[in-house]
């Protein structure tokens, strides 16, 4: 039984996915578009960029192969083609100068990504952009989890392999980069223990003092000779106890930096959900 065309939107159902949380995110690529006169998104899903999109272009479509997702974005009030996306770049006439792909290439293999750069490139005219997003390869979450829920998807691609593919076909990279507006970050529980109060040095010391003078008297000498040994000892013991509470401060200082990489080690590891690459069309 082969897979069903709308898998996509099923499984976008089964996840529970915020649209408000997309047309968020989405929202930083508005920067790429702005102006333009024909925006077209290749893999449109539920339309949430062709919303956020639709006031800063001229005119906005949307393209996915799933009628499911074509549907809702019909009944959104957009224009949108039924069509797996290598078949519409044959067959359209739409000569957008922006062309937005969010989470697209990830569902092809590196022959079909490429085929889908270079027949852009027919398409799209002289200084026309191109913004390609897909899951960060970087972030651990993606990669050890949630990228290979997703039923349709075939493989990560990371910035140098986008802008290499989209150089090879006719595109030169103006920008590129993590999402800034999907950073979640490391799971709480990972992270080091915070609000350990502040610590120093214990709060000990001898005062010198004279000893004390005794009159000569029958077995003072040995008296006082065990004093004095006793506060030598007495002495000593509080000097070791500073080496030890410096030694306490450096381990705390060592700790505390330890943590600080840590947290640094693992904020790099679950950065930006996505990742983005922005072409423009040469000559």
């Amino acid at each position: 039984m082969p897979v069903p065309e709308e898998i996509e939107s099923r499984y976008y159902s089964s996840q529970g996915f915020d649209p408000d949380h997309s047309r968020r995110v989405r929202s930083h690529y508005l920067q790429f578009v702005k102006g333009h006169k024909l925006l077209v998104e290749l893999g449109c899903g539920r339309g949430e960029f062709l919303s956020v999109a639709r006031d800063s272009v001229e005119q906005v479509v949307g393209v996915d192969v799933d009628p499911e997702m074509v549907k809702a974005v019909e009944a959104a009030g957009f224009e949108a083609v039924h069509s797996d996306v290598l078949s519409y770049l044959d067959t359209t006439e739409h000569r957008p100068d922006a062309v937005f792909l969010a989470h697209l290439i990830e569902h092809l293999s590196v022959h079909e990504a490429y085929s889908l750069f270079d027949k852009l490139a027919g398409v799209v005219g002289e200084g026309g952009i191109v913004v390609v997003v897909t899951p960060n390869p970087a972030c651990l979450a993606n990669l050890t989890n949630d990228f290979w829920s997703d039923p349709t998807h075939q493989r990560l691609y990371t910035l140098d392999l986008i802008s290499f593919l989209l150089g090879q076909t006719g595109f030169e990279i103006v920008a590129a980069g993590g999402n800034p507006a999907d950073v979640p970050g490391p799971p709480p529980e990972l992270l080091s223990v915070q609000g350990l109060g502040p610590w120093g040095p214990a709060d000990s010391s001898v005062e010198p003092r004279a000893m004390i003078e005794y009159e000569d008297g029958p077995g003072l000498d040995g008296v006082m000779d065990e004093l004095h040994r006793l506060r030598v000892a007495v002495e000593q013991l509080v000097a070791w106890q500073h080496t030890h509470d410096s030694r306490m401060v450096e381990l705390r200082h060592f700790a505390e930096a330890t943590a600080g990489r840590h947290d640094d080690t693992l904020r790099q590891l679950y950065g930006p959900n996505e990742i983005y690459v922005v072409g423009e069309r040469r000559a």
